[in-house]
């Protein structure tokens, strides 16, 4: 367990969130994903930093969201539909998690799920930038997909978008849902390609979105295991804190830099973070917990000297140009 009591403690805890941010800002994705097997690896009970976890993630991507809203980049009515929906499969899943924790077998469940998820969508991503490179190699859709998009009722979500089938929304909503309940993730990186791909949303649209879809479906899923007795609201206030500051240098750090390049990165990030979180099902407790906070804290000084580096060349060109 973490001892809060301790000055160390709180600080760590700081720096950790600011790692988070700077990794998250960078990424263009919530921290919760890399947060909560971080924390089941430095210790807490999975069941706690599922809890912990969500607390997190509603507050940062509140945050986060009132940007984005101002800035016009949210689809009210779908982040209002995907969030209350999403409290179907958050229903299921939750229980689902504190039964498994009476049997102890909550933490083996949902690092497996954690494993084979940030696999897969490593893998992914680094096919879908293959085939851009490659353009002829085109993806097989989903024909069941395909059909549920043509399934009515049909609404329309803003006005510069077409009609879109309302079951297509209920599906994302409940396979997210089911997710933040089991894993405690906020949900983002997992809403946003969906949005883009299944509902043809703009990438800006998609961000803004999954950030107030993420604020309602995590304040609900939180509040069910604060019920529980399973939310560290201290830990998730102060992770919180440094990730918001840390997220600023995230964001600058990608700067001049490609998309395809992101998406490189990106992947190898998922990957190695999958292998991190497979050392610890593996029992290699202290080498899993060199291992994620060496990934987490390396990349996260990759990306803020890499903002330092184009700010000093930036001051050096602005002095020649005086």
């Amino acid at each position: 367990m973490i001892d809060l009591e301790s000055v160390y403690t709180w600080i760590s805890l700081i720096l950790i969130g600011f790692n988070i941010g700077v990794v998250s800002g960078f990424f263009g994705v919530g921290g919760a994903f890399i947060l909560t097997p971080l924390l089941n690896i430095l210790g807490l009970p999975m069941v706690s930093a599922v809890g912990t976890g969500l607390f997190f993630a509603g507050m940062v991507s509140c945050v986060a969201g009132i940007r984005h809203y101002f800035a016009g980049n949210t689809i009210i009515k779908v982040s209002i539909m995907l969030g209350f929906l999403s409290f179907i499969g958050i229903r299921i899943s939750q229980p689902l998690v504190i039964y498994l924790n009476l049997l102890n077998l909550a933490d083996i469940y949902i690092r497996v799920l954690y494993i084979v998820l940030l696999l897969l969508l490593g893998i992914s991503t680094m096919r879908k930038r293959l085939n851009n490179a490659h353009p002829d190699s085109k993806q097989k859709k989903f024909f069941l997909l395909e059909w549920i998009a043509l399934m009515p009722p049909k609404i329309k979500i803003d006005s510069s978008y077409p009609l879109i089938s309302i079951w297509l929304i209920v599906l994302i909503a409940l396979v997210v849902g089911f997710l933040q309940g089991f894993m405690g993730v906020g949900g983002g990186f997992i809403i946003v390609p969906l949005l883009i791909i299944f509902l043809d949303m703009k990438p800006h649209h998609a961000v803004g979105t999954s950030l107030l879809t993420v604020v309602i479906s995590s304040i609900f899923a939180a509040y069910l295991y604060y019920q529980e007795g399973k939310v560290i609201i201290l830990a998730a206030i102060l992770l919180g804190a440094g990730s918001l500051f840390g997220v600023n240098f995230g964001v600058r750090g990608t700067r001049n830099i490609s998309g395809e390049n992101l998406k490189k990165f990106y992947a190898i990030f998922l990957i190695l973070a999958a292998l991190g979180i497979m050392l610890k099902e593996m029992q290699f407790e202290i080498i899993s917990m060199i291992y994620m906070l060496t990934l987490t804290i390396g990349v996260a000084l990759l990306i803020v000297s890499r903002f330092c580096f184009q700010k000093q060349c930036f001051g050096i060109f602005k002095k020649r140009n005086h």
